[in-house]
């Protein structure tokens, strides 16, 4: 077993199938194959369960896709101990975003790393927040961001900002003000019972807003489960109901008319945005090069307005 069978099984167990994992790692899928096949019969055990489309871990599997991340881990840390601080960073590193932060913050920071780290590998994803903490814990990912203290559990995470959470409705449905928002607030108590199409749980701004409801004593009104924001603001557009998102969510659309718009009063709403990583692992310096872009574009952004929100005190 070396590392390189280490890293190809991770890149199996991660694409869920052998032929998307041989185009991720540029190989033959024959060859492919027959590593894993090697693989499993040095272990004496079976790692994949073979389906009709695709493979998933076995319990074996599951408990060498653990080792292997860790083993990978160790390697990259020891590579850079040697190479020394005066080296070109070097590295691959994964960062995950909910859709909301992918809209505003993806393009500056790709942008940067690309400037600034030409040498660092750098893979984004697209996660439901409510898998962002596993998705941490085992390593599939480096960085994330959740929207609750509570998924910061067992985690390292650093709140970044902010950011209000607005109602909103078909045209017409609220007044228009500044900022596409209407002059007067809705009270909490009149947007529980309007008909919701809100993401399900475990996403973490169905978390945010049941938090909200239950210190409220009152129970949302959900007409439809959507965890997509472009589909939520389609169903909302076209009269389906109403939603709650980030105000930058809707920025666009609220200036533009096709949606109207509300800030909640009584209790106001907003969520904290976390920068989160691994607890334990020792982050490699590719990591923490790209966390300190992520923590510079983001103060950046607020600063300049792009991103309406607050920054949170270090």
């Amino acid at each position: 077993m070396d590392f390189r069978i280490l890293r190809y099984f991770v890149a199996i167990a991660e694409e869920g199938s052998i032929s998307r994992a041989a185009e991720r790692l540029r190989i033959a899928q024959p060859a492919l194959s027959a590593q894993v096949r090697n693989l499993e019969s040095e272990l004496g055990s079976p790692l994949l369960h073979r389906m009709p489309r695709g493979v998933a871990v076995t319990e074996s599997g599951a408990k060498l896709l653990g080792h292997a991340r860790h083993i990978l881990r160790s390697a990259a840390l020891a590579r850079e101990d040697l190479l020394g601080d005066a080296a070109v960073i070097i590295g691959d590193v994964t960062v995950s975003f909910p859709q909301s932060v992918a809209m505003v913050l993806t393009r500056p920071v790709v942008e940067e790393v690309l400037r600034a780290l030409p040498r660092v590998s750098l893979s984004v994803r697209e996660s439901n927040t409510g898998y962002m903490s596993e998705l941490l814990r085992t390593g599939r990912i480096d960085l994330g961001f959740v929207f609750r203290q509570a998924d910061t559990v067992g985690l390292k995470a650093r709140r970044l900002v902010e950011e209000d959470l607005v109602v909103i409705g078909p045209p017409g449905a609220f007044e228009r003000g500044h900022e596409g928002l209407a002059p007067k607030p809705l009270r909490f108590a009149r947007l529980a019972p309007l008909p919701l199409v809100i993401p399900g749980r475990p996403h973490s701004l169905r978390e945010v807003l049941n938090d909200y409801a239950r210190r409220a004593r009152a129970e949302l009104s959900v007409v439809v489960e959507v965890d997509a924001i472009p589909q939520i603001k389609e169903l909302v557009a076209a009269g389906a109901g109403h939603a709650v998102l980030s105000y930058n969510a809707v920025r666009e659309d609220l200036g533009s008319g096709r949606l109207s718009g509300a800030r909640i009063t009584s209790p106001s709403l907003h969520r904290s945005v976390f920068l989160c990583g691994h607890a334990e692992l020792p982050q490699t310096r590719a990591v923490r090069a790209v966390e300190k872009i992520i923590l510079e574009v983001t103060a950046g952004l607020v600063e300049t307005g792009i991103w309406k929100a607050r920054l949170a005190s270090p």
